[in-house]
């Protein structure tokens, strides 16, 4: 984190939204769960901003396991959608698939997984 803050320094358009997502990882690793969400949609508002529809997709995605593990599935999901959407713009049509293949998992009936 300290690397990528000096590289924002000199090229925020670059670095602002994976210094954002280092630091959303950070704070989901470490229980600070409100933190971890603004520094996600910090991350997401950047790469969409800067066009970088691969980190969005990213930043999406991973702020949806994020959600989805914190037992927020509707807004969990809704972010799998939009990291799919972003994939697929970006020509990740196996990336897009594998997101795809997730939330049907995470859709599955419990009772499936207890055979």
């Amino acid at each position: 984190v300290r690397i990528m803050s000096q590289l924002v320094e000199y090229s925020a358009w670059n670095f602002e939204n994976k210094l954002c997502l280092l630091q959303a990882e950070l704070y989901y690793l470490n229980r600070r769960d409100s933190m971890a969400e603004l520094a996600y949609q910090a991350s997401i508002i950047s790469a969409h901003d800067h066009k970088f529809f691969h980190e969005e997709a990213l930043a999406c995605e991973l702020y949806g396991i994020c959600l989805i593990e914190n037992k927020k599935l509707s807004k969990g999901m809704k972010q799998l959608r939009k990291a799919m959407k972003k994939y697929k713009t970006w020509g990740a049509m196996k990336k897009a698939d594998s997101v795809k293949d997730f939330m049907y998992l995470v859709n599955k009936p419990a009772k499936l997984w207890n055979k």
